[in-house]
């Protein structure tokens, strides 16, 4: 079971038990960090974005999956979104907690629709971001349900607990074919678990991105999410 905070509307949380559950688990959910006035500021930041900025828009197609649209350095195009999220306190103190360094940042804004006939979901198959150091803030801003491209998240599954799995290539071996991923949670030995991570809008995803991951491939409906790397 993933560990969640109920934040409460407050930005006074306790950092102390967040440091604690990431050193524990690598991952840890917020919920009502913000409230509705400054959610819908977001998105309509977002949609500002993707109006305006069209020529930045990003849709990778990779694995036969993903597809999503894309834009990088969303903090260089809002205000908003580089004062409340990308340079959010909270955040940053987290991450270089938990990283134990300096780190470089960069805001990503995404959003993926269902289309029928096509397999999409965001970022292609379950990947670690790197086998060693990767740490990200994930904000959906739409409901999210296992049905319009959840989170996916494979417990126990980073290099010091089951080393580094089978690539799908030699010279990019942080991405892993299904039936890799199938295998290692059919072990009894690696005690790893799929979750489904699925929330309200503003529902927050603090992750360790050395664990497998991938975004689920959606079935119907749309997503829209933030993302705070920190490498």
């Amino acid at each position: 079971m993933i560990k969640t905070i109920n934040c409460n509307n407050s930005k006074n949380i306790n950092l102390n038990e967040i440091s604690k559950i990431l050193s524990e688990d690598g991952i840890c959910i917020l919920k009502n960090y913000y409230n509705e006035e400054e959610l819908k500021k977001f998105v309509d930041e977002l949609n500002i974005i993707f109006e305006n900025r069209k020529n930045k828009i990003d849709i990778l197609d990779s694995e036969e999956c993903s597809k999503d649209e894309r834009i990088f350095h969303a903090e260089n195009y809002s205000k908003y979104i580089l004062d409340n999220f990308a340079n959010d306190r909270n955040f940053n103190l987290i991450a270089r907690n938990y990283t134990k360094r300096g780190f470089n940042k960069k805001t990503l804004i995404n959003r993926l629709e269902y289309e029928e006939g096509k397999v999409k979901n965001s970022g292609a198959g379950w990947h670690r971001d790197n086998h060693d150091c990767q740490f990200k803030t994930i904000m959906y801003l739409t409901d999210v349900t296992e049905k319009n491209g959840n989170f996916q998240w494979i417990t126990n599954s980073s290099k010091r607990h089951i080393g580094k799995p089978k690539p799908r290539t030699k010279n990019y071996d942080t991405r892993f074919y299904d039936e890799t991923v199938e295998n290692i949670l059919n072990d009894s030995q690696n005690n790893c678990e799929l979750v489904n991570i699925v929330g309200e809008k503003g529902t927050i995803i603090i992750a360790d991105t050395t664990y497998i991951h991938r975004g689920n491939i959606i079935q119907e409906g749309k997503r829209k999410a933030i993302t705070q790397y920190y490498f």
